[in-house]
């Protein structure tokens, strides 16, 4: 029966058929979990579409992979991926990426390969330089948080002095400031009596000219009341006159 099919396709066709790359159950059964529109709310594309984020953790153990790879282990499943070179990228979130791993293109699963054992040799001696470089990098920083420490301390003494400094110039302004409060008080109080003997000083002055302004008009009217008196004399001399005058005439007519 399979020779029969295999006869329906020409030499090349057959040997792009048995050459056809196998592609590893678990890419497989992990493409089709992303892939699936109705598990989005629990794993699904990213919207760069490089990537995949598990939303739900829980749920992803407690449904999907029961149903793709008959377990419930998670550590399992990110072990998997790590071994088919799948790269953590997302720091707040369970977010992974691989090149080959793309929606609507299945068939470049057949280039994601699994780590043989050197590379795995080669990853473990790159941890553990990495981690020799983290050693060496936070005995560095011990040694500056040390210095730093020292120069902490130099400084608390130096802001300690500078605190007793300002105490100590506070307290002398406070006493200068109670002297010139005293002072303002005292020539206040000098100014005060100034302007109120200044202020007597003008109220004689104002009076001694009210009186003279009053004795002017009093001699004024005086004067002008001797001149109606002596206007009046000399109206009644003359009046007196006339009178003898006629007098005079009548005697003469007898």
């Amino acid at each position: 029966m399979a020779t029969n099919n295999i006869s329906q396709f020409s030499g090349s066709d057959v040997a792009i058929v048995l050459h056809k790359p196998r592609i590893p159950p678990f890419l497989t059964k992990t493409y089709e979990m992303v892939d699936d529109p109705n598990t989005n709310s629990i794993i699904s594309w990213s919207l760069t579409s490089t990537s995949f984020i598990i939303w739900d953790h829980i749920r992803l153990c407690s449904q999907l992979l029961p149903q793709y790879f008959k377990h419930e282990n998670l550590s399992s499943f990110i072990y998997q991926l790590n071994n088919y070179g799948f790269k953590k990228i997302g720091l707040q979130k369970w977010e992974y990426e691989h090149y080959w791993f793309r929606p609507g293109k299945k068939h470049l699963l057949s280039n994601i390969k699994r780590r043989n054992q050197n590379q795995k040799i080669q990853e473990h001696c790159y941890q553990e330089n990495y981690y020799n470089g983290v050693v060496t990098e936070l005995r560095s920083q011990r040694d500056f948080n040390v210095t730093l420490m020292s120069e902490i301390e130099k400084m608390k003494e130096k802001q300690d002095d500078l605190a007793n400094r300002i105490a100590s110039l506070r307290e002398y302004l406070e006493k200068s400031d109670a002297k010139f409060r005293k002072l303002l008080c005292l020539l206040a109080k000098g100014i005060k009596q100034v302007a109120m003997q200044q202020a007597m000083k003008n109220d004689e002055q104002t009076k001694k000219r009210k009186v003279e302004d009053i004795a002017e008009i009093c001699k004024t009217l005086v004067e002008k009341k001797m001149d109606d008196l002596v206007a009046i004399k000399q109206v009644h001399e003359i009046m007196q006159k006339k009178q003898k005058l006629r007098l005079r005439r009548k005697v003469d007519d007898f």
